[in-house]
């Protein structure tokens, strides 16, 4: 991971800043209280957000301001990341609005907790190592406040070592022995409750001895029920074909009965035909004797002479019917036309003024147009009588087609009647051959049913008395005996296949009780194996990862010292709780009683170490080639800063960024960035 870029707006003495990290190391350079810290704390809360106890809302927001934000340019992975937190002032705290953050160009908004597993998932930073107050993998690796490092120094060992264990991965030998202890508990529940499921197993075997017992028994008196069954089926097979011979015989005289009665129904049936085909016969005799007096002396016309004079007279009384109303249609014109002159010839007498010109009319001039109108009048009286002539010459021509008409259609209608009598007397005629036809067939059919009714009757009384009550009631008594002893034997099988069940369900709850017993020995011994040789494994194994680790941690921690002090008077070594021990001259020496620098130097040496050994168990996270030190030489001798370049330059680091307010350091960095405060903005100089 390597920062490239932050920007600060409202946060805690900065404004509105941003602030560019080039690649190497990089010195925060300014006074006490200008602000360097604030970069550091601003960089922890856009990666991780706020932490209760830790890292609050309220640090962070400037004084007086509502809202302020966080956001950071870096690469990690070939990814080009940017992140951006907020926060908001509520009414009695401040706390992180929704944020986003850019990867490769594509954005996504992101609640705080959602950033901060992108973060984790980004950095590769183990989930289970970050608390509610800090990722413990950042404060040791990349950045450690210089007076936390002096409290994992000075704090209460236990603390210190479990913390250590965390960050080492060493924690989870613990975690699988308390898991392994757990486990063991629950294989000894178990094991009682699997004694509990095989209490009864020599009983369930017992009860099966019983069920075989029992089982013979029945069987014994089944195959004595057997012999028993056959006989009756032997019996109740020959009552049977006894009865069904009857039943055979009692079928074949039902038919001959219903042969019989049939026989009988179409014998009476064929009489009564034979007597009603006699009855029509007679009839039709006399119809046709009727129509040939009626026929005898007919001549018929010419049909279709007639049919062509009645054409033509229709055609005739249809032309003349049509001139007829156009001698009308002109009588009513010119009707029409004298009214209208006769109306003239009235108004114009009758005429003073003339209507138009409103002039006096003359008598002349009405004398001239009078005169006029009555030529007209004769005129059309003169058409009228020549028409009306026409008209009663027309209607008489017309009353004569017509009765002309009637006779050549009476003369046709009496051809259809007699034609109509010649076909009747035809049909009757044919009748007659068929109703004598039938009345032979009849006759035929009458003498040879009363033929087969005769030997039906004599057949039907062959047969003699059948007894078939008698045997019926016998075969009734057998299949009765026959029903009882299957009914026994039903209740044998039945009993049989429900020990059958009994026994197989036994055998399977014994079978089961006896894995269970197997259960049982093998939880015993999965037990014993980790009682007796498991948890001891783990913590064989533990001690020495924690072996391995304490020696690699206590020689990088004796190496950064010794590079930092130089003075052979002094020893160092961490203890098994990773406590470092100095010694000067041979004496131990507490803590406390160190010198500035000898505690800085101390505490740095420390945080090297811790740093490199973190590194080198967690291979997969980001954030190898970064550190950050926060006031790293408090309290050093000039030759104590001359030999942090040493230091500096063995870390061999891609980014490192120091917050120091030493003037000296300036000198073995590749890049400084000034800050200064004023009027409570802090600015980049």
């Amino acid at each position: 991971m390597l920062i490239k870029k932050i920007k600060l707006e409202n946060i805690r003495s900065y404004v509105n800043q941003e602030i560019e990290f080039p690649e190497g190391s990089t010195l925060l350079a300014g006074d006490i209280g200008s602000g360097k810290s604030s970069i550091l704390l601003a960089i922890d809360f856009v990666l991780f957000g706020l932490r209760a106890g830790n890292l609050s809302g309220n640090s962070l927001l400037r004084n007086g301001a509502n809202n302020g934000l966080v956001e950071l340019h870096f690469d990690i992975d070939n990814k080009d990341v940017i992140i951006q937190r907020r926060l908001k002032r509520a009414q009695n705290s401040v706390i992180q609005d929704p944020g986003y953050i850019i990867i490769n160009g594509e954005k996504r908004e992101a609640s705080a907790i959602e950033l901060k597993q992108d973060i984790l998932d980004l950095l590769n930073y183990p989930k289970e190592l970050l608390t509610k107050s800090k990722s413990l993998i950042y404060r040791y690796t990349v950045y450690t406040p210089q007076e936390e490092m002096k409290y994992i120094l000075l704090g209460e060992k236990d603390i210190r070592i479990d913390t250590l264990r965390k960050v080492f991965d060493i924690d989870k030998y613990k975690r699988i022995k308390e898991n392994t202890k757990t486990f063991i508990m629950h294989l000894k529940q178990k094991r009682k409750e699997l004694e509990g499921k095989i209490y009864d197993l020599e009983d369930k075997k017992k009860q099966v001895q019983e069920k075989i017992k029992e089982f013979i028994l029945i069987d014994n008196n089944l195959k004595e029920l057997i012999p028993r069954i056959t006989e009756i089926n032997k019996l109740v097979d020959k009552k049977r074909e006894e009865v069904k011979l009857i039943e055979e015989d009692i079928k074949r005289l039902n038919e001959l009965r219903n042969e019989f009665e049939l026989n009988k129904f179409k014998l009476e049936n064929s009489e009564s035909l034979y007597n009603k085909n006699s009855e029509d016969l007679e009839e039709v005799i006399l119809k046709i004797n009727k129509l040939e007096n009626e026929v005898r002396d007919l001549k018929l016309e010419n049909i279709e002479e007639l049919k062509e004079q009645i054409n033509n007279l229709s055609k005739e009384l249809l032309k003349n019917k049509s001139d007829l109303e156009l001698i009308n249609k002109k009588i009513n014109e010119v009707e029409t036309k004298k009214v209208s002159s006769l109306e003239i010839k009235s108004k114009v007498i009758s005429l003073d003024t003339c209507p138009l010109c409103k002039q006096n009319v003359t008598h002349e001039h009405k004398s001239s147009i009078s005169l006029e109108e009555d030529k007209k009048i004769i005129e059309y009286e003169r058409l009228i009588n020549e028409n009306i002539q026409k008209k009663l010459i027309l209607q008489d021509k017309i009353k004569q087609i017509e009765i002309d008409l009637d006779i050549f259609k009476e003369k046709r209608n009496n051809y259809e009647l007699n034609n109509l009598k010649l076909n009747d007397l035809k049909d009757k005629n044919l009748k007659k051959e068929l109703l004598l036809k039938e009345q032979l067939r009849l006759e035929e059919d009458i003498s040879k049913l009363k033929d087969k009714i005769e030997l039906l009757n004599i057949e039907i009384n062959e047969f003699k008395d059948l007894n078939y009550e008698q045997k019926r009631k016998e075969l009734e008594e057998s299949l009765k005996k026959e029903k009882s002893l299957e009914i026994e034997r039903a209740s044998y099988l039945a009993s049989i296949q429900e020990l059958n069940k009994a026994v197989e369900n036994l055998n399977k709850e014994i079978t089961l009780k006896l894995i269970t017993k197997n259960n049982i020995t093998r939880v015993n011994d999965i037990q014993f194996w980790l009682e007796e040789y498991f948890i001891n494994i783990a913590d064989l194994i533990e001690k020495q990862v924690m072996l391995k680790v304490h020696k690699d941690f206590n020689s990088l921690f004796e190496k950064w010292f010794g590079m930092l002090m130089e003075n052979e008077n002094f020893i160092v070594r961490l203890d098994e709780e990773f406590t470092p021990l100095i010694q000067q001259n041979g004496h131990d020496i507490d803590y406390l009683y160190l010198s500035g620098g000898e505690k800085t130097a101390t505490a740095l040496a420390y945080r090297l170490a811790l740093n490199q050994i973190i590194n080198n168990l967690m291979t997969t996270i980001k954030t190898k080639d970064l550190l950050i030190l926060d006031e790293p030489t408090d309290g050093f001798s000039d030759e104590q800063l001359d030999r942090v370049r040493n230091v500096l330059n063995e870390l061999n680091l891609r980014q490192l960024i120091l917050v120091s307010h030493e003037p000296k350091i300036e000198s073995f960095v590749d890049n400084v960035i000034r800050l200064n405060k004023e009027q409570h903005i802090t600015r980049i100089i």
